[in-house]
């Protein structure tokens, strides 16, 4: 039996550590790779949105062209800034540019500030958000020295105000005259966006390049800031994530971050940028058949700050070329969804002037291989969730019902290690028999087995329903936004996060994680393996010394795996330790009843014999 214990205990370890082996690199930034990525020549800190690989980018560029012509309209900390604030966002533009700059989210505080102010999900150093590119080279160097100008200072609609309409314009080349219009609704989370180009000319103007593709593009980048946690910001290290980073979908299949070579003339339904919980995504008129394009600058002057996911990752819409004859307007319609990734909130919106045609941005939430599952419980939380009003309890209760799903299988590994136990004398003389010869022993063992009737991985039964489960849950409790933030009881006011019951002035680094607080759930976790090992260890004593070593660290070896884990995810192993506790000692007592009964009658029989 001790085998077969520390074989589901070792498997449950081994799935752990695996997923962190296998899996960890896409949870962690990706840095640059060297040898995939030509270097470029040095450029001047100024160079941001006309570097070297936009400059090959562009299609026709005449080489002659006077060098200052590159040389973009700088940022600047004195620039006009715009400010927009509803109920559920607040954003800031740069006038100069007519692209934003920041993007709270009102109900969601950032977890690492003491002060919990919105998360921020623009980073410092974008330049990208909303930008227009152009394929035609001439139309792309006069916009970079263009200048916008909005039609006022701030909208301000959180009052219960209708919604706000916001204009920015400019005039490139005295040709072109272009608006963003931006419509903001009070109570949505999501931004209409219209783009009106007029050709101010006496002249056909041509929006496009050599490539009939490439009309303009409209970016979002570079990056997104993360949702760091407050230990992995103390740390400069963060822990395990999704996928994360430019995203485009077209339909089928997934989002991905870069489409197959068949795929790449595919007219998409959305593209944008997404980290663990929020994603930032550009939904344009199905009818402007769209293509999409990632961008990736490895080049760019950008930080190593764990704060920014995908710090090179730029995502482009692309519209296809077209002419516009002389005094021309004509005006294409988008709609940006920037804020939480919730299913009934995704599921909600609409493509626009297309209500009809099904834009599935849910398909931005990856709950990964065991999904179907992982979707089966949040249904499963949210309604337990609408009863009770805590995530805790539904926890709790989800770990009670896969209990009770899987008894069956428990009483009848169960009773395979009560046969274990029995032929526990025999196996020790076995062992002594062939202690010189391994593969006589394994087929003398293998056949006292079989006619007994023994499954030796009989114990092993009820482990097996909980690997799904934990895979489920791990993707849920990493990817639902409805989890995060969700608090639990007393010190445990976030589901989704370690607990921390007291913030360490210090840090201990251990090689499977680190400690900078005191956390009670992982502790309290060990101390119900300890308890739980007891139990289930006192039904047959093992035999092997080694067995018996490493049954006695599995408790501390938790303690550590779990140590930085979400509360929500311990709080699960808790309870399931708690109810298997429960479960072996009922089942103890009914058999210790079943043999007093039996060992009763055995005497009422052996005395009327004798009489």
């Amino acid at each position: 039996m001790g085998a077969r214990y520390i074989l589901a205990l070792v498997l449950m370890v081994a799935v752990m550590i695996g997923w962190s082996l296998f899996f960890g690199n896409r949870f962690a930034p990706q840095p640059d790779d060297p040898a995939t990525t030509e270097t470029p020549t040095a450029s001047s800190p100024g160079e941001t949105q006309s570097d070297t690989v936009e400059r090959e980018t562009l299609n026709g560029t005449d080489a002659s062209v006077s060098p200052d012509l590159w040389t973009p309209v700088e940022e600047s900390p004195d620039d006009a800034k715009v400010n927009v604030q509803t109920d559920n966002y607040t954003i800031v533009f740069n006038e100069k540019l007519a692209i934003a700059k920041q993007w709270q989210l009102n109900h969601f505080p950032d977890r690492t500030d003491a002060d919990k102010s919105p998360l921020n999900l623009i980073p410092e150093n974008a330049l990208n958000c909303l930008a227009l590119r152009f394929g035609n080279s001439q139309l792309q160097l006069d916009s970079i020295r263009a200048t916008w100008r909005a039609d006022k200072p701030e909208i301000d609609i959180t009052n219960g105000q209708k919604t706000g309409t916001l204009v920015f314009g400019t005039t490139i080349g005295e040709k072109l005259q272009i608006a963003k219009q931006f419509t903001f609704n009070p109570d949505s989370y999501f931004v209409d966006m219209t783009l009106t180009f007029q050709n101010v000319s006496d002249e056909p103007l041509l929006m496009g390049g050599t490539e009939p593709t490439n009309g303009y593009q409209l970016q979002w980048g570079r990056g997104i800031n993360a949702d760091l946690l407050p230990h992995e910001k103390r740390s400069g290290k963060r822990g395990r994530r999704g996928s994360e980073g430019a995203k485009a979908y077209i339909g089928e299949d997934k989002p991905r971050r870069e489409l197959k070579s068949e795929q790449t003339l595919a007219t998409v339904l959305w593209a944008g940028m997404d980290s663990q919980y929020f994603s930032a995504l550009m939904i344009p008129d199905p009818q402007l058949a769209a293509t999409y394009k990632f961008i990736e600058t490895p080049q760019a002057n950008v930080t190593t700050d764990i704060a920014v996911t995908a710090p090179t990752d730029t995502a482009a819409l692309v519209l296809p070329s077209f002419y516009l004859a002389a005094q021309e307007k004509r005006t294409d319609v988008f709609r940006l969804y920037i804020g939480p990734k919730d299913d009934t909130i995704l599921k909600s919106i609409e493509a626009p002037n297309s209500p009809e045609d099904p834009v599935r941005l849910s398909k931005i939430i990856d709950f990964g291989f065991f999904w179907p599952l992982a979707w089966g419980m949040l249904w499963v939380f949210k309604g337990l969730h609408g009863i009770f009003g805590n995530y805790g309890i539904a926890i709790i209760l989800l770990t009670a019902l896969v209990k009770v799903i899987s008894y069956p299988f428990t009483r009848k590994a169960h009773k395979s290690m009560k046969e274990m136990q029995k032929l526990q004398p025999q196996l020790v003389e076995l062992k002594e028999k062939y202690r010189d010869d391994p593969q006589k022993l394994n087929r003398a063992t293998m056949r006292l087995y079989k006619e007994h009737g023994v499954n030796p991985l009989g114990g092993c039964i009820p482990w097996l329903p909980q690997i799904p489960i934990f895979w489920a849950l791990f993707a849920l409790l990493g990817s639902a936004v409805e989890l995060r933030g969700a608090p639990f009881l007393l010190w445990i006011d976030d589901l989704s996060a370690p607990d921390t019951l007291i913030d360490l002035p210090f840090t201990i680094p251990l090689i499977v994680t680190q400690i900078d607080a005191l956390r009670l759930l992982p502790i309290i976790n060990g101390l119900t393996t300890w308890l739980q090992q007891k139990f289930v260890g006192n039904m047959a004593p093992t035999t092997d010394n080694m067995q018996a070593k490493l049954m006695q660290f599995m408790p501390l070896i938790f303690i550590f795996i779990f140590y930085n884990w979400a509360s929500g995810f311990v709080l699960y192993w808790l309870c399931n330790n708690v109810f298997t506790i429960a479960q072996q000692y009922l089942q103890n007592r009914s058999e210790t009843d079943d043999d007093q009964s039996a060992s009763a009658d055995t005497k009422k029989r052996n005395n009327s014999k004798r009489k």
